[in-house]
């Protein structure tokens, strides 16, 4: 079961070891930043998973000759949807200590079906009296206005579905980035009996705070609460989460839409994860062009921690 969601440093990520590590690489700039801040020796094996859709991006090509140089001898290329070669390398890990098995997940530029993968695993490997998986993002340096997204897909996160039943109310919470317009439309599709937003609050600097609450100004108007989370704390993000959610859990179906930052994004996995009758939506779509985002040089960091060898509360 997931028993612990506490805050971490990007220090103690370094003195640990840890079973595996898994990196990933695309077209972001960011990709390489926390890799960088780590000693190679701290892990057993390392798995570098690269995207399918960006493998000619001139930055995508910078990202791996460093990943093959100082960190893996052969990369797992795959398409963001895709979570089998993920599992499969799961399924081979042994722990150094008996029973105990540690990892870290750089999520910074990652899918999230790929780390939501790696939770879920977590959650049912009965193999283990322990798991502990230390999350880090690089905080993202936005640097020019991302073009609009034009929504494909709107689905569950595989793990996160939830147990919805047909005769309860509807309550959505929406995690909110810069996507105002494309939220708006996932409310339309939606329609739920009542929603709630959270933004970063500190955020990665203030600018992009003023620019979220701007891009979803009407969603915020008509929303029951607004709530503002630290970027910086994926612990309080979940436990704030978890009261703002309480009094609907035997009533509602509950959906998190996190369109937000990656670790707003964690938290929410985390929730559908942890209580049954939460669902967390994937929300895909197209731009005309990658949006460049570099590395602020901060970094969050999270250990969620699954105890017992019953993992289903």
């Amino acid at each position: 079961m997931l028993y612990r969601v506490k805050d971490s440093r990007i220090e103690d990520v370094s003195a640990g070891i840890y079973d595996c590590v898994f990196f990933a690489s695309g077209y972001e700039e960011r990709c390489t930043h926390v890799a960088k801040r780590l000693p190679p020796n701290i892990t057993r094996k390392s798995v570098l998973l690269g995207f399918k859709e960006a493998a000619r991006h001139p930055q995508r090509c910078e990202n791996d000759r460093y990943f093959l140089s100082n960190w893996v001898e052969n990369e797992v290329t795959l398409s963001s949807e895709d979570d089998g070669p993920v599992f499969g390398h799961l399924r081979d890990l042994q722990p150094a200590n008996e029973g105990h098995l540690q990892i870290m997940v750089d999520y910074s530029s990652m899918s999230r079906v790929w780390y939501a993968a790696i939770l879920n695993w977590a959650r049912f490997a009965t193999q283990f009296e322990r798991i502990d998986i230390d999350l880090v993002y690089a905080t993202g340096d936005h640097r020019e206005p991302e073009r609009p997204m034009v929504i494909t897909q709107m689905v569950s996160i595989p793990g996160c579905e939830g147990s919805p039943e047909a005769s309860l109310k509807s309550v959505a919470v929406f995690g909110l980035g810069f996507e105002g317009q494309a939220a708006l439309c996932v409310l339309d599709r939606l329609e739920p009996d009542e929603f709630y937003t959270y933004l970063a609050g500190p955020g990665s600097s203030e600018r992009h705070r003023a620019r979220a609450k701007t891009e979803n100004a009407e969603l915020i108007r008509h929303a029951n609460g607004t709530f503002e989370l630290p970027l910086a704390s994926v612990e309080r993000t979940y436990s704030d989460l978890s009261e703002v959610i309480a009094r609907h859990r035997s009533k509602a179906n509950i959906v998190f839409i996190p369109m937000g930052p990656k670790p707003h994004v964690l938290a929410a996995i985390l929730l559908a994860i942890r209580f049954r009758e939460v669902s967390c939506l994937r929300v895909s779509g197209k731009r005309d062009r990658p949006a460049r985002v570099g590395a602020t040089g901060e970094t969050v960091v999270t250990r969620v921690e699954f105890r017992g060898r019953d993992r289903e509360d």
